[in-house]
């Protein structure tokens, strides 16, 4: 069995300390949110270069404000400069923070999660991307990081549109503070 913990919120030292504790715990995985303090997918980073066993993961960063190559490059450096122990968790958001803190269209989530999925996955797997979509137009494109091997990425998905797309185009899902009988009535 796999266990893991989430890290909030703290100044660098004090993640980086959580993180050595962690993993000489015997833990397996450390899992940060992307909220709206420190940018989740470079601190890892930091804390991939700090550690040297424990995976590491976001649970999860949102995909509206990020285009999906920009997301890639990010993800993919952290991969590399921790030694292939990073897992990119990425999610739709919430309606209100789309739209009415970021003023961008919250319309059709599961659409933009497949066309999201249909640029990064490739680009992740070192592939060319050429895609026309509704929301993202990508041609030729491909992304070149040393060291990465293979980096997992898992979406944070439980309804049926949203778990098919998973289910069809990502490596698993995550599911963030969800209890046994919200899992059972999935």
């Amino acid at each position: 069995m796999r266990i893991g913990a989430v890290l909030n919120e703290q100044p660098l030292d004090e993640l980086i300390a959580s993180a050595k504790r962690l993993e000489a715990a015997g833990l397996s995985d450390i899992w940060m949110p992307n909220i709206f303090g420190f940018d989740a997918i470079s601190i890892l980073g930091h804390l991939g270069r700090e550690t040297e066993t424990i995976g590491l993961g976001t649970a999860v960063t949102p995909t509206y404000p990020r285009h999906p190559t920009a997301i890639a490059q990010q993800a993919l450096t952290t991969a590399s400069v921790s030694n292939n122990r990073f897992t990119l968790g990425i999610g739709l958001s919430h309606k209100v923070v789309i739209e009415n803190l970021l003023g961008m269209s919250y319309d059709k989530p599961a659409r933009h999660m497949r066309e999201y999925l249909e640029v990064l996955m490739p680009l992740v797997r070192g592939e060319t991307v050429d895609y026309e979509g509704e929301q993202y137009r990508v041609h030729g494109l491909a992304l070149d990081v040393p060291g990465v091997e293979r980096m997992p990425v898992v979406v944070a998905a439980l309804g049926p549109a949203m778990l098919k797309v998973t289910g069809e185009l990502a490596d698993g899902t995550s599911t963030w503070m969800v209890g046994p009988k919200t899992m059972a009535n999935h």
